[in-house]
């Protein structure tokens, strides 16, 4: 890439719209936020929700991803003190696939901040129609016991699942619980636990990114955090009521619908 054509998107990038902040969007925010952050807290699809909320209100793609990846940070620490119980015990398992989230969420924003909101725009509705089969289809559970080979091409999934989060991550969360079920004996709660703390490594790191060159939304990233913070810890006592399978799949269909929508706005 030429660097005229670096230097451009970089000032491009730096720069924002300002948008007006009315009471109705504040309410919008926060109640999109509340609804991610119970989601998120079930199966990890908060960003289908926050993500198209931000575009919604005005954002540019690029710059609602990573502003809504900031925001979800206070989702991520809410459901980080309250998985702190399950990982009692599970630290030693637990830290290489914090790790290896916590580089692929650098490598993914740096991705990130070198899309054209343009590119973004085309590549998003594939991401999220992915993240939608991957939901709406069943994991197959395998007796077989994993081999150093397998567990070692699981981990670099683990990180590649990492890059995912830093770089848009919706779906993530699932395909995270889905390979850490192959490579531990552990319940699901363990795993989630260990899955809610490794995307709030990988967040974390790309945040930091966005933060020193991205001229976020702010206003828009508080608001939407409050809500983020509210529903991260509803989520739990919802589980208890709504069955996780009910909630996989009424996201699931919405993600598909999302993602038809998104193709048609992007490609005609």
């Amino acid at each position: 890439m030429p660097k005229s054509q670096i230097l451009s998107w970089n000032l491009a990038f730096l720069s924002k719209e300002a948008i007006s902040i009315t009471i109705s969007t504040i309410i919008f925010l926060i109640f999109i936020g509340v609804i991610s952050g119970i989601i998120n807290s079930i199966i990890g699809m908060a960003s289908l929700i926050s993500y198209p909320a931000l575009i919604s209100v005005g954002i540019p793609p690029v710059l609602a991803n990573a502003s809504n990846t900031v925001a979800l940070i206070s989702s991520g620490i809410s459901s980080t003190l309250s998985s702190l119980r399950e990982l009692k015990g599970h630290w030693k398992s637990a830290c290489p696939v914090i790790l290896l989230n916590a580089v692929g969420g650098l490598i993914g924003s740096i991705l990130l901040l070198h899309s054209s909101n343009e590119a973004f725009s085309k590549i998003i509705p594939f991401l999220i129609f992915f993240a939608a089969c991957t939901i709406l289809i069943p994991t197959k559970h395998q007796d077989k016991k994993a081999t150093a080979k397998s567990i070692f091409w699981e981990y670099v999934l683990l990180g590649l699942v990492g890059i995912y989060v830093g770089y848009f991550g919706a779906g993530a969360g699932v395909i995270m619980i889905a390979i850490l079920s192959r490579i531990t004996n552990s319940s699901y709660n363990v795993y989630n636990a260990t899955r809610n703390v490794a995307t709030l490594a990988s967040n974390l790191m790309a945040s930091i990114v966005f933060i020193l060159v991205a001229n976020l939304y702010w206003k828009e990233i508080i608001i939407l955090a409050i809500g983020l913070f509210i529903g991260g810890f509803i989520g739990p006592i919802i589980v208890r009521y709504i069955p996780t399978k009910i909630m996989k799949n009424g996201v699931g269909i919405f993600a598909i619908f999302l993602s038809i929508y998104l193709f048609i706005k992007a490609f005609f």
